[in-house]
């Protein structure tokens, strides 16, 4: 068998392994910016988050406490939050540490109602959890 046929085979064979696997590249753009709904687990706490440009809010609908966040993607999936303020009066203690990190994200599926990510202090590599954002009330 010649080196050209031999090549025809290979590229013939590894074509629908190569599109499926471009296929199933993450599309984030759908969370880059909107509103979106936390409830975390192990808890009965919700947040609303509201993702416009390079500004992020998260606002307690229980307190009305919302904090405001600087957005920096890094990629097309991976976004760092450095904090900027909070609406409610902070301890000096709790604006040092929050001043002092940045909260890394990872979005790791997009789906139709909801997306999940891995978010982690300063790290996604330690101390990281994974959870999820919804893009409706629950």
């Amino acid at each position: 068998m010649s080196k050209g046929v031999i090549n025809f085979l290979i590229a013939l064979f590894l074509s629908p392994i190569i599109l499926s696997a471009q296929s199933k590249a993450l599309d984030c753009s759908s969370v880059r910016e909107g509103t979106f709904y936390f409830y975390p687990l192990k808890s009965k706490g919700k947040f609303v988050i509201i993702r416009d440009g390079s500004i992020q809010k998260e606002i307690n609908p229980k307190t009305s406490d919302t904090s405001f966040w600087k957005v920096d993607w890094i990629n097309d999936c991976m976004l760092n939050l450095k904090f900027i303020r909070s609406s409610q009066p902070m301890s000096s203690a709790h604006k040092s540490f929050f001043s002092s990190h940045i909260t890394v994200i990872k979005v790791l599926r997009v789906a139709k109602d909801y997306y999940v990510f891995n978010g982690g202090l300063d790290s996604i590599s330690r101390n990281s959890a994974v959870d999820t954002l919804w893009l409706k009330p629950r």
